[in-house]
C-alpha cells in the first residue's frame, strides 16, 4: 500500500512551485519580454522628450504583450508537429 505524501510545511510547497517555473525556457521568455518592454518604454520616452511622436501611454505594455503571445504560440506549434 502505498503512503500518501504530505507537505508540512509551505516552504517545501513554494520550492517546489519554484522550481516548476524556473525553468530554461521560461527564462528565455521573460528576459524576452523584459527586454522587449524596456525597448518599448525607452522609445516612448525619447520620443516624447524629443517631440518626435507623441505617446499614449496606457499602450505602451501591447509590444510586450505581442511578443508573448507569439512565443506561446510558436511554442505550442513546435509541440504540436514534434516528431518523436
Amino acid at each position: 500500500m502505498k503512503t500518501k505524501r504530505k507537505i508540512n510545511s509551505g516552504k517545501s510547497l513554494q520550492q517546489m512551485f519554484l522550481s516548476k517555473i524556473n525553468t530554461t525556457q521560461n527564462k528565455i521568455v521573460m528576459k524576452t519580454m523584459l527586454l522587449c518592454l524596456f525597448l518599448s518604454l525607452s522609445f516612448a520616452f525619447v520620443s516624447e522628450k524629443t517631440g518626435w511622436l507623441e505617446i499614449d501611454w496606457k499602450i505602451i505594455f501591447i509590444p510586450a504583450l505581442l511578443v508573448l503571445q507569439i512565443i506561446i504560440i510558436g511554442t505550442a506549434l513546435k509541440n504540436r508537429y514534434k516528431k518523436e
